[in-house]
Protein backbone atom coordinates (compact mmCIF):
# COMPACT_ATOMS: atom_id res chain seq x y z
CA UNK A 1 0.00 0.00 0.00
CA UNK A 2 1.52 3.54 -0.79
CA UNK A 3 0.63 6.57 1.23
CA UNK A 4 -0.12 9.73 -0.66
CA UNK A 5 1.91 12.73 -0.32
CA UNK A 6 0.62 15.21 2.66
CA UNK A 7 -0.74 18.04 0.49
CA UNK A 8 -2.44 14.70 -1.37
CA UNK A 9 -4.16 13.29 1.30
CA UNK A 10 -7.31 13.46 2.75
CA UNK A 11 -7.48 11.71 5.89
CA UNK A 12 -6.17 8.16 6.66
CA UNK A 13 -6.18 7.44 2.50
CA UNK A 14 -3.84 4.55 1.06
CA UNK A 15 -3.86 3.84 -2.32
CA UNK A 16 -2.40 -0.14 -3.38
CA UNK A 17 0.45 -0.21 -5.45
CA UNK A 18 0.05 -0.99 -8.88
CA UNK A 19 2.23 -4.27 -8.47
CA UNK A 20 0.17 -5.73 -6.25
CA UNK A 21 -3.14 -4.71 -7.40
CA UNK A 22 -5.72 -7.38 -9.30
CA UNK A 23 -6.90 -6.61 -12.96
CA UNK A 24 -9.82 -7.21 -15.19
CA UNK A 25 -7.74 -8.58 -18.14
CA UNK A 26 -4.18 -9.48 -18.66
CA UNK A 27 -3.67 -6.87 -21.08
CA UNK A 28 -4.68 -4.28 -18.38
CA UNK A 29 -2.05 -5.56 -15.77
CA UNK A 30 0.34 -5.88 -18.86
CA UNK A 31 0.13 -2.04 -19.12
CA UNK A 32 -0.37 -0.96 -15.47
CA UNK A 33 3.00 -3.06 -14.93
CA UNK A 34 4.52 -0.85 -17.64
CA UNK A 35 3.64 2.23 -16.42
CA UNK A 36 4.39 1.34 -12.95
CA UNK A 37 7.75 -0.15 -13.95
CA UNK A 38 8.91 3.86 -15.55
CA UNK A 39 7.31 5.45 -13.06
CA UNK A 40 9.98 3.22 -10.45
CA UNK A 41 12.80 4.38 -12.86
CA UNK A 42 12.29 7.93 -12.90
CA UNK A 43 11.72 8.09 -8.92
CA UNK A 44 7.83 8.59 -9.09
CA UNK A 45 6.77 5.43 -7.40
CA UNK A 46 8.75 3.06 -4.82
CA UNK A 47 9.46 -0.45 -5.65
CA UNK A 48 8.17 -2.79 -3.38
CA UNK A 49 10.67 -4.19 -1.38
CA UNK A 50 10.01 -8.08 -1.16
CA UNK A 51 11.69 -11.25 0.07
CA UNK A 52 13.23 -13.07 -2.32
CA UNK A 53 11.55 -16.35 -3.31
CA UNK A 54 13.76 -19.39 -3.09
CA UNK A 55 11.61 -22.48 -2.94
CA UNK A 56 7.61 -23.27 -2.52
CA UNK A 57 6.60 -24.01 0.76
CA UNK A 58 5.36 -27.83 1.37
CA UNK A 59 1.75 -29.35 0.79
CA UNK A 60 -0.05 -29.56 3.56
CA UNK A 61 -1.08 -33.12 4.41
CA UNK A 62 -3.92 -34.76 6.07
CA UNK A 63 -6.97 -32.70 7.02
CA UNK A 64 -7.03 -29.29 8.45
CA UNK A 65 -7.90 -29.12 12.27
CA UNK A 66 -10.51 -26.63 12.40
CA UNK A 67 -12.82 -25.78 15.58
CA UNK A 68 -16.04 -23.82 16.26
CA UNK A 69 -15.15 -21.36 18.41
Amino acid sequence: MLRPRREERTGNSYRLHPLAAKYESPEAMEAAFRTALVRIQVGDLPNLKLPTYHQAPPAPTGRPKLQVA
